[in-house]
């Protein structure tokens, strides 16, 4: 695993990508700490990684449900 910082991850943008296409994982860093990581995605793992976001997404719609009341109709208008 490797760890770049921002700037290089700009200078050096063509380098880092081409790492992570031969399989390389690539942890981001801002100000020295880890912020976002990258690693090569096979065409067979998109489908998967978007059904979990959809589960993901709709597990996640209840959290809002307190903002469905009649008080805040109002704002719907607007």
């Amino acid at each position: 695993m490797k760890f770049v910082g921002v700037r290089e991850f700009r200078n050096h943008t063509g380098k880092v990508l081409s790492a992570v296409q031969k399989g390389e994982r690539v942890v981001l860093t801002k100000r020295g700490k880890p912020f976002a990581a990258m690693a090569r995605l096979r065409e067979e793992e998109i489908e998967r990684l978007v059904l979990e976001g959809r589960g993901w997404l709709k597990l996640s719609e209840s959290a809002f449900d307190f903002w469905d009341n009649e008080e805040d109709e109002v704002w719907n208008t607007l």
